[in-house]
């Protein structure tokens, strides 16, 4: 498929259980994060990620169609806000989002037994850097952090009094790092680390404290929740279940690769 698609949707069927009255279209990064999302702008056929083999074994176990939609990042949110997706995915809770969107919830808090996954966010520097963080303090930052465009790692580091300068994709972000034109670049590190393999760059090193950890969810325009609330809370508890029971072996089949 060609890089340059910037989105693509396919229709997954689940034999005689879907339902064309139960159809959820859900949208997501055109940006790889593997293992959970694989490829830019496409959704490969027998790969597709991770989290994506997760949704679709949800969807089969509520017996409903599901429809997935690959856009740039900020196109995600703006998009299923005005409804033209149902829900979106891979994002972590923060209170902006949750203005527009609703999470799995309980007793008024973003319920982390029905996420997707866990993910963790560190530094990236070029080797030799004066770059540091141990958990508490940074130090040697002489320009911005580079954050990938609409990450809520960047608004983390703008509330720690930091600068930082958003680009599109890992791909820029690294060319600006090992160009000295950001002191650091702050990703996940499953996202950091495949780039780093892929590209073979031998001039980057990942700092070994996490800057944060975060739960990342499934979440649901406020219209489309009001109107299919049974529906969306038994889509969230079942992948819950399905998380703790098959991701784990989902996992191992793209570390294989």
């Amino acid at each position: 498929m060609c890089r340059k698609l910037w989105f693509f949707s396919v229709l997954t069927l689940f034999g005689g259980h879907a339902s064309s009255a139960c159809q959820i279209a859900l949208a997501y990064n055109s940006e790889p994060s593997p293992p959970y999302f694989i490829g830019e702008g496409y959704i490969g056929p027998s790969k597709p990620g991770a989290a994506v083999e997760l949704l679709q074994l949800t969807a089969a176990q509520v017996g409903c169609t599901l429809k997935l939609i690959r856009v740039p990042n900020m196109r995600v949110l703006a998009e299923a806000q005005v409804g033209k997706h149902d829900g979106v995915f891979m994002y972590s809770y923060n209170a902006e989002r949750a203005t527009s969107f609703v999470y799995p919830t309980r007793e008024g808090k973003p319920d982390s037994s029905r996420r997707i996954t866990t993910l963790s966010y560190y530094l990236y520097k070029t080797k030799g850097s004066p770059v540091s963080w141990d958990g508490q303090h940074f130090s040697g930052i002489n320009a911005p952090i580079g954050v990938n465009l609409g990450w809520s790692v960047g608004k983390d580091l703008l509330a720690r009094g930091l600068q930082i300068e958003e680009a599109i994709s890992t791909k820029q972000n690294f060319a600006k790092l090992r160009s000295g034109r950001i002191a650091a670049y702050a990703t996940q590190d499953l996202a950091g680390d495949s780039e780093i393999a892929d590209e073979n760059i031998t001039d980057v090193e990942r700092l070994p404290i996490p800057l944060s950890s975060k739960d990342y969810f499934i979440m649901f325009n406020m219209p489309y929740y009001q109107q299919n609330h049974d529906r969306v809370e038994q889509f969230w508890t079942t992948l819950g279940t399905l998380r703790e029971s098959t991701l784990p072996g989902i996992l191992r089949k793209y570390a294989s690769d």
